[in-house]
């Protein structure tokens, strides 16, 4: 039975896929959109078959990847991640790994080659401990929410990163003794699950465009539709907590869509050196965000506007 909530917003959803809108220079297809009180979600699909084979960090970690402290002492933004695989790993911007001497979150999305070994830039979001219960960290069920990511590309840096947790967890009034973000979901986990449960991802979906309040907050997309699978839920977490501090209404419309695609010129990316495998470019004009590419194929896309 579907979950229900005294205030849970009320459902305006189409199970249908129509047919999909093309994208110019841009290698997904558009969905129709779907609502779920202040969230929309405009459904990607793949314009062509991917080519790269990757897995993601889910199926890797259970396969034997490994994301530890860099050493005994540590580093509040950085992380050693030891890719035994004979496959590459993504990683995907804002996905939280907890455990260790603090919680963090993947600061850029990055390509781990098989039999690697990389220094992985993360984000500490648990501002109240320095201990190491475990050796290793583990997934969470979430990636950060879009306002803690667009802070992000908008040039935020760590204490920007602590501030944005705080004032999430006095805006939905969280019990969080460590500042951690992770306490902060699991606190409102049954009002997410409603989200989950009126928006599944669709077949074949490899991204999303998403709307809050009838405004565009985000863009995530990854080439394979079977590792989107995998973060599906964890990024509609993120969308949600977001989406619950505004009232229900204001579907996002076709217009802000096509404006918002109309500023992802890929032409205009500044390239910067990556993290692990294939090569990483910047937005910073209408829009802001990254880019990661390898063997001539748009891997991974995250975009926020400006």
């Amino acid at each position: 039975m579907p979950l229900r909530k005294k205030n849970a917003p009320s459902r305006r959803l189409s199970g249908m896929r129509t047919q999909p809108t093309p994208v110019q220079k841009l290698p997904f297809q558009l969905g129709k959109p779907r609502s779920f009180g202040s969230l929309t979600i405009v459904p990607l699909f793949p314009g062509h078959e991917p080519r790269l084979e990757y897995v993601g960090l889910d199926e890797a970690v259970a396969r034997g990847l490994t994301v530890s402290e860099v050493d005994e002492h540590g580093d509040v933004q950085a992380l050693r991640l030891v890719n035994p695989l004979a496959e590459l790993v993504l990683l995907y911007e804002g996905e939280e790994l907890v455990g260790a001497k603090q919680n963090r979150i993947v600061a850029r999305t990055a390509l781990a080659a098989a039999g690697s070994e990389l220094r992985l830039p993360v984000h500490c979001v648990e501002h109240g401990r320095w201990a190491e219960p475990t050796e290793a960290l583990a997934p969470a069920p979430q990636v950060a929410y879009p306002k803690l990511r667009a802070a992000r590309h908008r040039g935020g840096g760590q204490v920007e990163v602590w501030a944005s947790v705080a004032a999430k967890a006095e805006s939905l009034d969280a019990h969080a003794p460590t500042g951690a973000q992770d306490a902060i979901y699991r606190q409102h986990q049954g009002t997410l699950d409603a989200y989950l449960e009126a928006l599944p991802r669709l077949h074949g979906q490899c991204g999303a465009i998403v709307g809050i309040g009838g405004k565009v907050v985000c863009l995530d997309y990854v080439s394979r539709p079977d590792v989107f699978a995998g973060l599906y839920a964890k990024l509609l977490r993120g969308y949600a907590l977001d989406a619950i501090e505004r009232p229900a209404g204001h579907g996002l419309g076709a217009a802000a869509v096509s404006s918002f695609l109309r500023g992802i010129d890929r032409d205009a990316v500044h390239l910067i050196k990556p993290v692990g495998s294939g090569s990483e470019g910047r937005f910073a004009g209408k829009v802001r965000g990254a880019e990661l590419t390898c063997d001539g194929e748009l891997v991974a896309l995250t975009v926020v506007p400006s």
